[in-house]
């Protein structure tokens, strides 16, 4: 595999540092792969048999990243519902900024629902204050239609790992949002990917996924419309680039 790497990438921008990822992917057991068009590196994992993960690096998704994005799923079963986005701060301005001008341009309405979630979120939902968080306070912004749960998750360990990974970022674009019982991330990556990048992320989603089922999974919607923490309720879905992940050997395609 690792020749073929090569010959693949021979003359061009080394875009993954492939010897010393490929090593630490068969270390930990993980599935990797490449695809060409558009360029994208694959690995896939578990924390446990509940939370399995996949983990992309490459042509970015989203027109808020530039050069390389990596981005990741992990398979949670939260409540479908429950909404939280997390964003650095500068995203967030951006976003805000480009949703405005989009919308007083084509004189709408009503927000569009071809933007990304991203954007749509940060019109719909209420912003949510970080005050117990001065790293998270500085750094990020974060929306969501469960408040409560959404500062219950973003607390302890989780707030002062998201301080420590905003340092190292340099303001640069970083998601962090549960939709459809998953827990997505995207961030911007600069060229070659290496394994402390692979490490750091999926150290950071770990945690992120381990506090998310331990304060997340009892929050349902009320009838109301408020959110309360007793056992979990479906309804509707949203738009979403998925990140599928792919069958384990000898499972039915999903």
């Amino acid at each position: 595999m690792l020749n073929a790497l090569k010959r693949l990438f021979a003359g061009k921008s080394v875009e993954v540092d492939w010897p010393a990822v490929e090593a630490w992917a068969r270390h930990l057991g993980l599935g990797l792969r490449h695809e060409r068009d558009p360029f994208k590196v694959v690995c896939e994992g578990a924390f446990d048999a509940a939370q399995r993960w996949r983990l992309e690096y490459g042509t970015p998704q989203r027109d808020y990243i530039e050069g390389h994005e990596l981005r990741a799923r992990v398979e949670l079963d939260l409540p479908p519902t429950l909404n939280v986005l997390l964003l650095s701060r500068p995203l967030k301005e951006q976003l805000e900024a480009a949703a405005f001008e989009r919308f007083t341009q084509a004189m709408a309405t009503r927000i569009d629902t071809a933007s990304p979630e991203e954007m749509r979120w940060l019109a719909m939902y209420p912003k949510v204050a970080l005050r117990a968080s001065e790293a998270l306070r500085t750094r990020y912004s974060l929306v969501a239609n469960a408040p409560a749960a959404a500062l219950a998750w973003l607390d302890g360990r989780l707030a002062q790992r998201l301080g420590e990974h905003a340092a190292g970022m340099q303001d640069a674009p970083f998601v962090l949002m549960t939709l459809r019982g998953r827990l997505y991330l995207r961030q911007a990556a600069a060229a070659p990917l290496n394994v402390q990048l692979l490490e750091e992320t999926l150290d950071l989603l770990k945690l992120a996924s381990a506090r998310a089922r331990e304060t997340l999974a009892q929050w349902t919607e009320d009838d109301d419309g408020s959110w309360v923490s007793t056992t979990s309720h479906a309804w509707a879905i949203d738009t979403h680039i998925d990140l599928p992940l792919d069958p384990l050997p000898g499972a039915e395609p999903r």
